[in-house]
C-alpha cells in the first residue's frame, strides 16, 4: 500500500486570498520544498507532491531533485463563470505544458473540467464544502457532483464537519440523485458511474505543521500507478483533521515567517518570541537570551503583573526544554498555558472594575483596562479560527437532507448555561430538575456551569459541565450570590467538542454571558429562559431608580443577542411589552408538575399534616426565595387577616434567603 499527502504547500505558493493570510497581509507560504519531501518521507509516505496554489515553481524544483519519488502537483483556482464562485481543484502528474494550458482555462470551471477529463489528468476537489469567497452555495456543491468524481474526503486544514458530512452525502449517492442533479442543472456527469465517487486525503498545510498527517493509500508499487488508482476512484483517504487551536497556530507560525523576510513589529513582538522557540528546532541565541532574562528578572515580585511576568518565563521555559515532544502535545500545552496569561491579564481589568469604580479612580480604571488588552489579543485568533470552522455548519447539516439522502437519526444537542446551581431558588432548582430528568431520559442536554470543583456532589445529576473559572465577585445586595468569571480559553476548549444543536440560557450572569459567545462562535441557535425580572426584583429590594435602569437597559440588551426568548406567562410577555422589550421571538416556557413528588389526593394531605403537625383544614404553601422582591408581607398580612375568620387555615412557607431571619 503507498500512500502520499496531496496537499502541502510551499514557499512559492502565491495565494493572497486565502482569509487568514489575508489577515496578516502575507502573499506567501513559507515552507521549504526540501524540508516538505524529507518530513513526508520521515513520516511515511511513498511519494511525495507539492500543491501551491496556481503554480509550479516549488515542484518543478523537487521533481528534478527527487525524479523517483516526486509528482508534480498543483491547486488550481476555478470560478463558476454564472457567479464567479471560486474553487480549488487538486490536479496530480501534470507538465509544464499541461500546466499552462490550466492557467488558461482554469477562469472557467467546465472548461477547465474538460480538459482535465480530455487529458486523463488525475484531480481531486478540494475542501468541498468549503466557501473560498463567500459565494458557495447547495447549487454549486451539486454541480460539482456531477462535474468531477474525485474529492477530498478529509482536509487536513479543516474539522470533522467540514469535512464529515459532505464525504458521507458523496459516498451514498445513487443513480436517481445523479439524474435529478443532471436534469436539475443540465450538466453532463463526468463518467459513466458518476454516483460512485473516488476520494484522496491531503493535510492543507500552509505552515509546514501537519504534513503527512493526512493523506491518500492506493495500491502501487510506482508513481504511474499510484496515480491511475486516483483516477479510477481505487484510492482512500486517511489521517487527521483540524481543530480550532491548530489552526490558530498555523496563523502565528506563517505571521512568524513572514515577519523574518520583513521588518515590522510583529517580528519584535511577544507573540513573535513565543512562536520561535515554538516553532524552531535549533538552540536559542544569545540575542533571545538575552529577551528571555528580562522576563525572568520579573519573577516573583509579588504583584500582579510579576505573576504575569513569571507566567511569560515558565512558558517560554517549557517550549525549550521540550524541543522534542510531538506538536500536537506541545501545541496542546502552549494552548493551555496562553490561556492561563490570558485569564490574568482579564482578572486585572476585572479586579479594577470591581474597586476602582467603587473607589471613583477612573484614571486607574483606564490604566488597568489598557494593560489587560494584550490578554484579549492572545484570545481572538482562536475566536476567529473557531467561528470560522463553523461558518459553515448549516451547509454542513442540511447537504444530505437537500440531496435527498437519508442520514442516521441523532438527538437534537442543547447546552444549557446557568451562573447559579447551589442555590435555593427557583433557577437553580428548574436546571437540575430539567438535567436529571434529562439524564435518566437519555437526551443529549448537559447543564453548563461554573463552580468549585468540590461542590458537585451526588445531588446534582451527572450531566454537569463544570467550567475552570479565574475570578468571582459578589452584586451589591447579593452578598450571598457568588458569581464566577470563566477561564475563556480553557472553557471554549472545554465545550467546543459538543457541537450543540442549540444553547439554552438561564441567568444573564458572566457565565449566561460565555453561553452567548459560545452560541455565536458555534453557529448555534440560543435561547434565553426569562426566569426572573431582576428590574422589579431590584425595586423591591434596593428601590433605586438609576439602578433600576442600568439593569432593565442590561436585560433588554442580554436578551436581543439570542435568536429566542422563553417567557413563563403570556401575560408576562405583555408586560415586557409595556416596557419595550422587543416581544417578536418570546414564547412560552411550558412548565409540569411531577405527580409522584406531588399530589392533591387526601394521601398526600395527611402525609403533610402528620409532618408538620397541622391541624386539619385548607394548607396554604409558599415555596421559593426568603426575600423581599417576594413580597412575602403582603402573604403573611393576608394569611393572618384570613386566618382570624378561617382558623383552620395554614400556612407553610419552604426556602431559603436574605430575609430568613427577619422573617422568622
Amino acid at each position: 500500500m503507498a500512500k502520499a499527502d496531496l496537499h502541502v504547500h510551499s514557499k512559492f505558493s502565491n495565494h493572497p486570498s486565502e482569509w487568514f493570510l489575508q489577515r496578516i497581509g502575507a502573499s506567501e507560504c513559507y515552507t521549504d520544498p526540501e524540508y516538505i519531501y524529507q518530513t513526508a518521507k520521515k513520516r511515511g509516505m511513498s511519494f511525495v507532491t507539492i500543491t501551491d496554489h496556481n503554480s509550479i515553481d516549488g515542484a518543478l524544483q523537487m521533481k528534478e531533485k527527487h525524479p523517483e519519488d516526486f509528482f508534480i502537483g498543483m491547486e488550481a483556482t476555478t470560478y463558476f463563470p454564472e457567479d464567479e464562485c471560486k474553487i480549488h481543484v487538486l490536479i496530480y502528474g501534470l507538465n509544464e505544458s499541461e500546466f499552462s494550458d490550466i492557467q488558461k482555462y482554469r477562469t472557467n470551471i467546465y472548461d477547465l473540467r474538460d480538459y482535465l477529463k480530455e487529458k486523463n489528468l488525475a484531480h481531486s476537489v478540494a475542501h468541498g464544502i468549503y466557501s473560498v469567497n463567500g459565494k458557495l452555495i447547495f447549487d454549486h456543491l451539486e454541480k460539482l457532483i456531477l462535474l468531477f468524481d474525485i474529492f477530498e474526503g478529509i482536509n487536513g486544514g479543516r474539522n470533522k464537519l467540514n469535512n464529515q458530512p459532505w464525504a458521507y452525502a458523496l459516498r451514498n449517492l445513487t443513480p436517481v440523485h445523479i439524474e435529478k442533479l443532471a436534469n436539475k442543472h443540465d450538466i453532463e456527469p463526468f463518467s459513466s458511474t458518476p454516483w460512485i465517487k473516488g476520494f484522496t486525503g491531503g493535510s492543507d498545510d500552509h505552515a509546514g505543521l501537519f504534513m503527512g498527517q493526512t493523506y491518500t493509500n492506493a495500491e502501487a508499487q510506482n508513481i504511474f500507478g499510484f496515480l491511475d488508482n486516483i483516477r479510477n476512484k481505487q484510492s482512500t483517504c486517511e489521517g487527521r483533521y483540524s481543530n480550532y487551536q491548530s489552526l490558530a497556530f498555523t496563523i502565528y507560525k506563517i505571521a512568524f515567517e513572514f515577519s523574518k523576510t520583513k521588518s515590522d513589529k510583529f517580528s519584535q513582538s511577544f507573540v513573535s518570541q513565543l512562536t520561535e522557540h515554538l516553532f524552531e528546532s535549533s538552540t536559542k541565541g544569545l540575542k533571545n537570551s538575552l529577551k528571555l532574562k528580562t522576563y525572568k528578572t520579573f519573577k516573583g515580585r509579588g504583584n500582579g503583573k510579576s505573576t504575569i511576568q513569571e507566567m511569560y518565563w515558565d512558558l517560554f521555559d517549557n517550549i525549550t526544554k521540550n524541543k522534542e515532544v510531538p506538536i500536537e502535545d506541545k501545541l496542546d500545552e502552549f494552548y493551555d498555558r496562553l490561556a492561563l496569561i490570558s485569564d490574568e491579564f482579564s482578572k486585572i481589568m476585572l479586579t479594577s472594575l470591581e474597586n476602582n469604580l467603587y473607589q471613583g479612580d477612573f484614571h486607574g480604571l483606564l490604566k488597568n483596562i489598557s494593560s489587560s488588552i494584550p490578554g484579549i489579543f492572545l484570545a481572538i485568533p482562536f475566536l476567529s479560527t473557531l467561528k470560522h470552522f463553523y461558518q459553515s455548519k448549516n451547509v454542513a447539516n442540511n447537504i444530505n437532507r437537500q440531496l435527498g439522502i437519508e442520514t442516521p437519526k441523532k438527538s437534537k444537542k442543547i447546552l444549557w448555561f446557568t451562573d447559579t446551581l447551589t442555590y435555593m431558588n427557583g433557577v437553580s432548582m428548574t436546571v437540575r430538575k430539567i438535567g436529571w430528568l434529562s439524564y435518566l431520559k437519555g437526551k443529549d442536554l448537559n447543564i453548563v456551569t461554573s463552580m468549585p470543583g468540590e461542590t458537585l456532589n451526588h445531588e446534582f445529576p451527572p450531566n454537569v459541565i463544570n467550567l475552570p473559572y479565574f475570578y468571582e465577585f459578589k452584586l451589591p445586595h447579593y452578598e450571598h450570590y457568588l458569581l464566577r468569571v470563566p477561564s475563556f480559553l480553557q472553557a471554549i476548549k472545554k465545550l467546543y467538542t459538543y457541537e450543540p444543536d442549540e444553547i439554552y440560557i438561564s441567568t444573564p450572569g458572566p457565565v449566561g454571558l460565555f453561553g452567548i459567545i459560545v452560541a455565536r462562535l458555534l453557529n448555534a441557535k440560543s435561547v434565553c429562559v426569562f426566569h426572573t425580572d431582576f428590574t422589579k426584583q431590584a425595586h423591591e429590594i434596593i428601590d433605586d431608580s438609576s439602578l433600576e435602569n442600568l439593569i432593565e437597559n442590561y436585560l433588554k440588551w442580554f436578551n436581543s443577542l439570542v435568536d429566542e426568548v422563553q417567557v413563563p406567562t403570556n401575560e408576562y410577555i405583555n408586560i415586557l411589552e409595556l416596557r419595550g422589550y422587543d416581544t417578536s421571538k418570546m414564547i412560552l416556557f411550558r412548565r409540569g408538575i411531577d405527580t409522584l413528588q406531588f399530589s392533591h389526593k387526601k394521601s398526600g394531605k395527611k402525609i403533610l399534616r402528620d409532618r408538620y403537625n397541622l391541624p386539619e383544614g385548607i394548607t396554604l404553601i409558599y415555596a421559593g426565595r426568603i426575600s423581599k422582591d417576594k413580597n412575602l408581607e403582603f402573604l403573611i398580612e393576608t394569611y393572618n387577616n384570613i386566618h382570624i375568620i378561617y382558623p383552620d387555615l395554614n400556612l407553610i412557607i419552604a426556602g431559603d434567603g436574605p430575609d430568613l431571619n427577619s422573617l422568622k
